[in-house]
């Protein structure tokens, strides 16, 4: 992201009008404050893009053309974007293990980074949706663990989401006995674990 840059014209709109051309963006993309008006000299505004309502706009655009009864409330973190989903067709996005939130999570960062250089990284949840699904992974690769080593043969879990398989893979990194690996193409893939050799 850069600073905002300045832009005149006659009134607000036609100063909006020309921040939107140059800056490739739409109104409900800006985040702009007037510096000056009156004058004989129009109006001055500073304005720039605004990843939160770029994003913000992406997402209700998307809702309304799928019909889905959901929104997003965004607050700016500081080291991350985050999104609470709210509405009654959630079960669409958090049905199959939060499958359909986490390809919504990858699209909205791919949204994001073909319009900026650098932008914080989105995080979008559900009622506490994903701390309860990292819990469960969690105690899953455990098992997985214990039956890996206990049987001396790999244990596949999935197919997962990125995001799952991240999981997986921390909750078992310090774990002496086993080592996992991902395993797959595409978006979804599987996470192996292994006994380590000689144990």
């Amino acid at each position: 992201m850069t600073a905002p840059r300045t832009f005149r014209g006659a009134n607000l709109d036609e100063a909006l009008t020309v921040a939107c051309a140059e800056l490739r963006a739409r109104v409900g993309e800006l985040r702009y404050e007037v510096v000056s008006e009156g004058g004989g000299n129009g109006v001055e505004l500073a304005a720039e893009v605004d990843p939160a309502a770029v994003l913000g706009l992406f997402l209700s655009e998307s809702f309304r053309a799928g019909q889905l009864d959901v929104s997003a409330q965004l607050e700016v973190g500081e080291e991350s974007l985050d999104g609470e989903l709210k509405g009654t067709d959630l079960h669409l996005l958090i049905g199959g293990g939060g499958r359909g939130l986490d390809a919504l999570q990858y699209l909205c960062n791919r949204v994001l980074t073909r319009r900026f250089s650098h932008h914080p990284p989105v995080h979008l949840d559900t009622q506490g949706f994903k701390e309860r699904r990292a819990q469960q992974l969690r105690e899953r690769a455990s098992a997985a663990a214990d039956e890996a080593i206990r049987t001396r043969t790999q244990v596949v879990i999935g197919p997962l989401t990125p995001a799952a398989r991240r999981e997986i893979h921390l909750a078992l990194a310090d774990d002496p006995g086993v080592e996992t690996f991902s395993d797959g193409e595409g978006f979804l893939k599987r996470v192996v674990i292994r006994p380590v050799r000689g144990r």
